[in-house]
């Protein structure tokens, strides 16, 4: 990682401003933190290279480097021809660069280039001119090159390159006229154009009432499906913007101690499956636009925002942290760390990074997280926290990454007994995905592993429930749903209720079942998002078809971390339709589902999701229903 130790906490002063007319160039590398969980080091290892790429075609061009946020980069040029070239060689060279050398880590750039208005702030550049780069970057392809129309004005006729006009298109609160540069046929696309300003505040004046009425009868009774998943959309994860850390103790000197807090939070929760974290590059465009907190969530849609600050002198610094919920504009968390000499400065920041995380984790799980008071290794924990994110994506390179950083724990940590509890998932998930190439040998660890967890641990609620799932599967009916009594009384937290009501569930206690999910998603809106479809399979089967209905269009109106959510709701959606004689919608709702992956849910696979449900005769009416649209058994 680039650190660039800039001083981002001194105020400007109105008699200081210094405007100019510049040609900024913004580039970031395409789903970084990704490659970073993949491959840290070989994920570093392209990014230097492509640095130095990237720093040579800067001085070959007369490019100007003034910000850098690790994987992105800010540039300022004398001519827009000269940052279009630029631009265009930096993408060939990169192919140039892949295709003579065997990487395991391949990174892809966006670039968008603006020439606008910017503020000169020491070698630092600020402004509209800035930020409309850097939108143009956003909405540029991967390995793809956006301008605005005050670059393509300048450069058209002038370079040997050739332009897909995009029409007028907003991001964020900017709007702007772009152009891709078309680097290859590929790259040809069409984007819907933003309706004209003037236009749009008319229609808006002139038929709110209407537009209300229409969209009401447009979503109950329409063939029109859930909106594109580009527009921003609620997410289905808590998303959280890190502040850069103020230092507040009075020494300049002192910078790089928010700096790498900062730093160490995003690069912790970056690698979380279930934790969704803005780029520092935001929090830092943020602080110095001074945005309020409400324009924040607006902009960024974030639900979190963590301030922190540095305080104190040598010997006696402290670090404040505060976490504000900006739906509800409230200080949901805060905490103090307190350390000495400046070498403490490391293992205090994995101790605010890992509270960060532990709080974050609460919100998916539902769960007070109690389990850290059986950790003697930080790491451990660590592994334990991102495991559970992993697991919770349920998919086989989910539960397999799990299955690592579970065991990884259990090294570093082997005194946590309940930690072991965790093979009994682990063997679990291989059978009841159908990965396992000894599925009777791996549930009997499983059902072993938990009857002992049970025995050692007699309040931990889950080994319990797991052991009912168990049973179910295995179809010891009598003794899973006797479980229940014991479940509901055991669970302490929403994590413990979700677990005990899949046995709810499955034993078919359905009005319970409906009650309990509709419980834990209104305390924590944030849970594992297997909740959707097992809520909305309670209400079709107990026929409360309209709410089920309104409840899947809801939910695909958001983003989910898992894939296998909205396949499932849009099989629900074609079932519901045919279910009322609506044979174009359920048809349409099929495909949908399909093309998620291009192959689309079987019967075995529908099983599979509810292997516990002790009743199979609605998934057997579901699988027979849709077998004229398509649905194979296998």
């Amino acid at each position: 990682m680039i650190i660039l130790h800039l001083n981002f906490y001194e105020r400007i002063t109105i008699s200081t401003i210094n405007r100019k007319l510049a040609v900024i160039f913004a580039t970031d590398v395409v789903g970084y933190s990704k490659h970073m969980e993949k491959n840290e080091d070989e994920s570093v290892k392209t990014l230097r290279a492509c640095e130095n790429i990237l720093k040579d075609l800067f001085k070959k061009y007369e490019g100007r480097l003034f910000n850098s946020g690790g994987d992105s980069f800010f540039a300022e040029f004398p001519s827009a021809v000269s940052s279009v070239e630029c631009a265009s060689e930096f993408q060939e060279r990169l192919n140039e660069f892949y295709s003579q050398n065997d990487l395991p880590i391949k990174l892809q750039f966006r670039i968008g280039i603006h020439m606008g208005d910017v503020i000169k702030e020491k070698r630092n550049l600020l402004g509209d001119g800035v930020n409309i780069a850097a939108r143009l970057e956003a909405l540029a392809q991967p390995a793809g090159v956006t301008i605005s129309k005050s670059i393509f004005d300048l450069v058209n006729g002038k370079v040997d390159l050739s332009f897909n006009d995009l029409g007028l298109q907003k991001v964020k609160e900017n709007e702007f006229h772009a152009y891709d540069i078309l680097l290859s046929k590929s790259q040809k696309r069409t984007l819907r154009a933003s309706s004209k300003p003037m236009l749009r505040n008319l229609a808006i004046l002139a038929s709110v009432s209407t537009i209300v009425i229409i969209g009401i009868i447009f979503y109950f009774q329409s063939d029109t499906i859930p909106v594109s998943k580009t527009q921003m959309m609620p997410i289905d994860k808590p998303s959280i913007l890190v502040m850069p850390f103020e230092n507040q103790t009075g020494n300049s000197d002192n910078d790089f101690i928010g700096f790498g807090v900062t730093s160490n939070i995003i690069s912790t929760l970056s690698i979380n499956d279930s934790i969704m974290v803005s780029s520092s590059s935001t929090g830092k465009y943020v602080q110095e636009r001074n945005y309020t907190d409400k324009e924040i969530s607006r902009n960024y849609g974030v639900q979190y925002l963590l301030r922190g600050d540095v305080q104190g002198t040598e010997g006696a610094f402290r670090v404040t942290l505060q976490m504000t919920d900006l739906k509800s504009s409230e200080v949901v968390w805060s905490k103090l760390f307190d350390f000495g000499e400046l070498k403490q400065l490391f293992p205090v920041q994995e101790k605010i990074s890992l509270a960060i995380l532990e709080q974050l984790s609460v919100k998916t799980r539902g769960s007070q997280l109690s389990d850290v008071n059986y950790f003697t290794n930080p790491e451990a924990y660590r592994n334990y926290l991102n495991a559970w994110s992993a697991f919770g994506l349920k998919t086989v390179d989910g539960s397999q990454k799990a299955e690592k950083l579970w065991k990884k724990a259990i090294e570093l940590d082997p005194s946590n007994r309940r930690l072991n509890f965790m093979m009994a998932w682990v063997n679990w998930r291989k059978v009841t995905m159908r990965i396992s190439d000894n599925p009777k040998r791996d549930m009997e660890k499983a059902y072993n592993i938990a009857l002992n967890a049970i025995d050692e641990f007699t309040e931990w609620t889950t080994p319990k429930a797991l052991a009912g799932l168990i049973e179910l599967f295995l179809k010891k009916y009598d003794e899973a749903c006797g479980r229940i009594p014991t479940l509901l009384q055991a669970s302490k937290d929403h994590s413990d209720l979700g677990m005990a009501n899949l046995v709810i569930h499955s034993c078919g206690r359905l009005e319970e079942a409906i009650e309990n999910y509709e419980k834990i998603m209104l305390s924590n809106p944030h849970h594992q998002a297997w909740i959707f479809y097992m809520y909305n399979h309670a209400l079709i089967e107990n026929t409360q078809y309209d709410k089920a209905e309104n409840f899947a269009l809801t939910k695909l109106n958001e983003k989910h971390n898992w894939s296998g959510v909205d396949q499932t709701l849009y099989l629900q959606l074609a079932y519901l339709y045919e279910l009322k004689g609506s044979k174009k919608k359920a048809k349409k709702m099929f495909e949908l589902h399909k093309a998620i992956d291009g192959k689309g849910k079987t019967g075995e696979i529908i099983h599979k999701e509810f292997i516990t449900a002790r009743d199979k005769t609605y998934l057997n009416e579901l699988i027979s229903a849709l077998k004229p649209y398509g649905l194979t058994e296998k």
